[in-house]
């Protein structure tokens, strides 16, 4: 079953009547309202929109939403509770049942959450092992990296981010959220050696196509039993491959040069890239260097990060 950290939806504007006009911002627009909005982004992050211009109405909301009960992230089975939680908030009034049955998802970020304390190696070898450098970079995040292609349109763009759960959630922008639940103590617990990989799905025909569904409607997205963040893993990785072996000399000036840049294979083509003359395959330099940093890591336990997700 697939866990979503945060889901747009769309639906009808009736879905959600009687707003409290007092909790939701006004938007005129040549003296007619054009659309009523409500957000708030502690302790949870939610967002209702009646848009009449498009007569359609959004609400966005992430699993924080659950409460104690956020380890369950938004799924099939606690979907309805979900929109329980909006409604408890006496801001407008959502008709659930009709929600459920004729909304689409827009958006969503997809999550796993992996119990590990290898959280430095499951980014190192990450950071190491990309597939393509010339198509796919790595980003700081806190407390870990995403790791995403290099695109500049929408409906192409992969980005996946992997880091360390408990670090995040005890951080100062959480403590709202902390203090909103019942028992911290216990949340917290569960997210103890916690790393999340969570895959950002930004536009619907993205949705269509990692989840493998024909449609949006939420029914079909909540039941897919497919796995994107399997899937753009396998992209953005590269597989095992035959190393190269040197001399004894060159293991050592590679190993000079490799410190010299942190042991950090990013960093040190960064360097190549600067260095080098106009028309020089980066890859085809920076291939020895990889050589003997995957065989100089060859001796030490691997951790199969698409094992992790699958």
């Amino acid at each position: 079953m697939i866990l979503f950290d945060k889901l747009k939806l769309i639906c009808s504007l009736d879905v959600v009547q009687n707003i409290s006009e007092q909790e939701f911002q006004t938007i005129v627009k040549d003296g007619c309202v054009t659309s009523y909005k409500y957000q708030q982004d502690q302790p949870f992050y939610l967002l209702i929109r009646k848009d009449f211009l498009h007569c359609e109405c959004v609400i966005e909301f992430t699993g924080k939403i659950l409460l104690d009960r956020y380890p369950e992230l938004i799924n099939l089975n606690n979907i309805r509770y979900c929109i329980e939680q909006i409604n408890r908030l006496g801001i407008c009034e959502i008709d659930t049942d009709r929600l459920l049955q004729t909304a689409i998802v827009a958006k969503c970020d997809i999550t796993k959450d992996i119990p590990s304390t290898q959280i430095k190696d499951i980014i190192s070898q990450t950071k190491q092992n990309l597939s393509n450098y010339d198509k796919w970079e790595v980003e700081k995040y806190p407390n870990g990296i995403c790791i995403r292609n290099k695109v500049t349109t929408d409906r192409y763009k992969k980005r996946v981010c992997i880091y360390n759960k408990e670090k995040e959630l005890t951080a100062q922008s959480n403590t709202t959220f902390l203090n909103a639940v019942k028992n911290p103590s216990t949340l917290l617990d569960y997210f103890k050696g916690k790393v999340r990989f969570e895959l950002n799905i930004g536009t619907m025909v993205q949705v269509r196509r990692y989840l493998q569904i024909t449609d949006n409607s939420l029914n079909k997205v909540l039941t897919s039993t497919a796995n994107p963040i399997l899937s753009i893993l396998d992209e953005a990785l590269k597989k095992d491959t035959n190393t190269k072996q040197h001399t004894i000399f060159k293991d050592y000036v590679y190993s000079l040069i490799l410190a010299d840049n942190n042991n950090d294979l990013a960093e040190l083509e960064a360097k190549v890239r600067a260095l080098s003359p106009k028309g020089t395959i980066i890859k085809r330099k920076m291939k020895p260097y990889r050589d003997y940093f995957n065989r100089q890591n060859a001796t030490s336990a691997k951790i199969d990060i698409r094992n992790l997700v699958s």
